[in-house]
């Protein structure tokens, strides 16, 4: 019996051929790891951004408050769970590291506004006010005073928003960061998906909000 020849050199070939499949398979999983997370990085600035802006905007709001604390001890407590509400805004804004974090971000920034507009109502002696979904046009803007109808959805508005659409103006938006322009946050893309729905979460189900889904968050 004789033994077949051995093909040495399709043999070589052959296993330069598999190493170099291996080679260009990690090299791409190396740069699909390295885009994603770039990418990320880019969405956690995006959405860090935003939700420093609207805690120091509440930070502002706190401090222009200071001055009811004193009218009762209601006022007093209600300033308490204000300023106790802003630090734990603050804490979950160092602590956040991935674009859904800052959901816990804006979850507490929409307990702290309710807190104010209920010590803002109890310094003018007038009945704490029903909790309400942020307004949709500016979360930062606070509850909402009421349902609108705006492009034939109904969603909740402040005070000034509700009287702007009523008298035939535009509302003011929201505008945050995407591709070097300014558009409106529901518009911001996966950066901005869980500071977004942050402040509504809660609401989820209930009618004053049926009409905001996630195309539109």
């Amino acid at each position: 019996m004789h033994n077949e020849p051995v093909d040495y050199l399709g043999v070589v070939l052959l296993v330069a051929v598999v190493a170099a499949a291996f080679v260009v398979i990690a090299r791409a999983a190396v740069s699909q790891t390295r885009r994603v997370r770039v990418e990320q990085a880019s969405q956690v600035r995006l959405a860090r951004r935003a939700a420093e802006a609207d805690v120091n905007s509440f930070g502002d709001e706190v401090s222009r408050l200071a001055v009811l604390a004193d009218e009762d001890a209601q006022a007093a407590d209600l300033y308490a769970l204000v300023s106790a509400l802003h630090a734990g805004a603050q804490q979950s804004l160092r602590e956040a590291s991935r674009p859904s974090d800052f959901g816990r971000v804006t979850a507490i920034l929409a307990e702290g506004r309710w807190a104010a507009a209920r010590l803002a109502a109890c310094a003018a002696g007038q009945p704490s006010p029903a909790r309400r979904p942020p307004c949709f046009f500016n979360p930062g803007h606070g509850p909402s005073a009421t349902n609108v109808t705006w492009q034939r959805r109904s969603v909740p508005a402040c005070a000034a928003d509700a009287a702007r659409i009523e008298a035939g103006a535009d509302p003011y938006i929201r505008t945050v960061e995407r591709d070097d322009r300014r558009v409106p946050y529901w518009e911001g893309g996966p950066a901005y998906a869980g500071w977004a729905d942050g402040y509504y979460a809660s609401w989820r189900g209930d009618g004053l909000v049926a009409d905001i889904g996630p195309n539109n968050l």
